[in-house]
């Protein structure tokens, strides 16, 4: 199964994702001591992943920080972009 795995900052900014990403049907787990990690099943396509950083990216754009995501074991940053 191919998962993203989204570190939010705080349970705020999991929840603003999880809402973003409800219809790809996400997970959200964690604790304010360990973090909060949102989680998307993107092993039905490569469409589906396209779709999720779309709405990653829209989410950002809106203001939450993002610090990292997560595929098939490789990490990548998410930040609004410099203006």
């Amino acid at each position: 199964m191919r998962t993203f795995m989204i570190e939010a900052k705080s349970l705020q900014s999991a929840q603003s994702l999880f809402e973003a990403l409800r219809r790809f049907d996400p997970a959200l787990g964690g604790s304010p001591r360990d973090g909060y990690i949102v989680s998307v099943d993107v092993s039905e396509s490569d469409r589906r992943i396209l779709e999720v950083l779309d709405a990653i990216h829209d989410r950002v754009e809106m203001g939450d920080t993002l610090t990292r995501v997560e595929l098939d074991g490789r990490a990548y940053t998410v930040r609004q972009p410099e203006t």
